[in-house]
């Protein structure tokens, strides 16, 4: 869908205005010096079993929630509040000669997307048409077009945040590895 962005540093520092103004959907890369399994094993460790019915499935209290299976894995921030604009992260682990590409995906959940695509669609449809209902008067118009801004921004901004405190979570635990600790697998 998008190119993926190369983090290459050690902090997760994006241009914030532009990261705000973004689609919620990012994919990023980066490298660490683990091996494959030891990057899955380390991720394992703070990630809990997904809940059912909003119930912990584990006593284990993890940072993310999740699966972490193989190279692959598909989590989500734990967070002690309802927010629909946490960022479903899947990714994969690759080796690439002595270290490992960590990539991973980032978007919002499913049922969100259509319904926060669907008013964006709505209110600037709305302030476009020529005969339109909700909005007469120009004033009227410049209303309803701020108001699909305002609803494309409900969903970016808290999408960015979340997106940045995972990604400095993720870059923190799988970048400070050594790679010799698993040397047997």
């Amino acid at each position: 869908m998008f190119e993926a962005e190369r983090i290459a540093g050690t902090d997760f520092e994006p241009s914030r205005l532009r990261e705000y103004l973004r689609p919620p959907f990012r994919k990023f890369e980066f490298s660490t010096p683990m091996s494959p399994v030891h990057a899955a094993r380390v991720l394992q460790e703070i990630v809990e079993p997904p809940r059912k019915w909003g119930w912990r499935t584990s006593a284990k209290r993890g940072y993310f929630e999740g699966r972490v299976a193989g190279s692959r894995f598909k989590i989500h921030r734990v967070t002690g509040y309802q927010n629909s604009f946490l960022p479903i992260i899947e990714g994969n682990f690759r080796r690439d000669g002595l270290k490992t590409i960590v990539t991973l995906k980032m978007r919002l959940v499913w049922p969100v997307v259509p319904f926060w695509i669907g008013i964006i669609i709505f209110l600037a449809w709305s302030s476009v048409s020529v005969d339109s209902v909700v909005a007469g008067p120009f004033g009227v118009r410049m209303a309803v077009i701020a108001m699909t801004l305002f609803i494309y921004l409900v969903a970016t901004v808290p999408f960015a945040i979340e997106v940045r405190v995972a990604m400095k979570r993720l870059l923190e635990l799988l970048r400070s590895g050594s790679a010799g600790s698993d040397l047997s697998f």
